[in-house]
């Protein structure tokens, strides 16, 4: 996903009229637009089947619980995002608590990062290694990240999403998701190359 859709505003609002009415064809038609991209979104951010699925469920009751308060300040696809968005950290946070992890990101302040010129729609060298990492190694630097920079990263970096758009799903400014894209960038670019030893370490004592 390049970015999140933008449908045309008066069919929107058609939409999203019918949708406040209860009309059941309208809500069929919103299952079938967005079930797919909302389960994916959340189990990128979860990295857990049932968990997604529980996402995806809350995801559409929620969206129907409170259509009636939604004020076109984005999208129709860029609210559904939120929502989803929202109800996957919930969802982590809430796994987090009961396993009692805690990431050693969670100890690095900003004074830790070294500052550059980048801004959040600027790409640099760690970009290509995630593009060509293994999905296994890329998921299991990703799921040691806390859920704040987890969401900024997976919307961002994964999804693609504009910085507007990420910004606006988290409820935060550019400048609090440039931070947490750094860090995030940071601490992942450490857990892959933290891999990559260990692969090559073992690679060698075997051989």
């Amino acid at each position: 996903m390049a970015s999140a859709q933008k449908e045309p505003v008066a069919a929107d609002d058609r939409f999203i009229e019918k949708l406040r009415a209860g009309d059941k064809h309208a809500f069929r038609a919103l299952v079938d637009r967005y079930q797919n991209p909302v389960y994916n979104l959340a189990f990128k951010i979860l990295w857990n089947r049932e968990d997604a699925e529980d996402v995806l469920q809350e995801t559409f009751l929620k969206i129907i619980k409170n259509i009636s308060g939604f004020r076109g300040e984005s999208s129709l696809t860029t609210w559904v995002y939120k929502i989803a968005t929202n109800n996957a950290l919930m969802k982590l946070r809430e796994r987090t608590s009961k396993q009692g992890k805690r990431s050693e990101l969670q100890e690095i302040e900003a004074r830790d990062i070294a500052q550059t010129h980048l801004t959040p729609e600027t790409t640099d060298p760690f970009d290509d290694l995630l593009k060509t990492e293994s999905t296994e190694i890329l998921q299991h630097a990703i799921e040691q990240l806390p859920e704040h920079y987890r969401g900024a990263f997976v919307l961002k970096d994964v999804e693609q999403m504009t910085t507007d758009e990420v910004a606006y799903i988290l409820g935060i400014g550019h400048e609090a998701l440039y931070s947490r894209l750094k860090r995030a960038r940071m601490f992942l670019r450490e857990a892959i190359l933290a891999a990559y030893r260990e692969k090559k370490e073992h690679a060698h004592a075997v051989s």
